[in-house]
């Protein structure tokens, strides 16, 4: 008898953490108004804040890609994690024509 083990599938993020650090170091960066508003009446974060919170991001706090229903070939990387002791919850794409990083939201868990 043979056992086959399933294969854990870990699934992954379409844009790199390591090209969206980038960007924020380049200040090739964009957050829209609702992400710096909820940034800020949830957590009393500005943008350096939001910043520095991406920056904090690990390939552990990935939770989904999902294509964006806004932007055709556009996809939103997803992202949960504790930072500066805050649960944040929060999602993102790279403009394929601007080359910008775009933090679309910024939320509490």
């Amino acid at each position: 008898m043979v056992i086959r083990r399933k294969r854990l599938v870990i699934p992954s993020s379409h844009y790199s953490l390591t090209e969206v650090k980038r960007k924020i170091n380049n200040r090739q960066v964009k957050i829209n108004l609702n992400a710096e508003r909820d940034a800020f009446q949830l957590f009393g974060w500005g943008l350096l804040d939001i910043e520095d919170a991406y920056r904090r991001l690990q390939p552990k706090h990935f939770c989904k890609t999902v294509p964006a229903v806004f932007k055709a070939g556009a996809y939103l990387d997803y992202y949960k994690a504790t930072i500066k002791g805050e649960k944040i919850f929060t999602h993102f794409y790279i403009d394929d024509k601007t080359g910008l990083l775009v933090i679309n939201s910024f939320h509490r868990q």
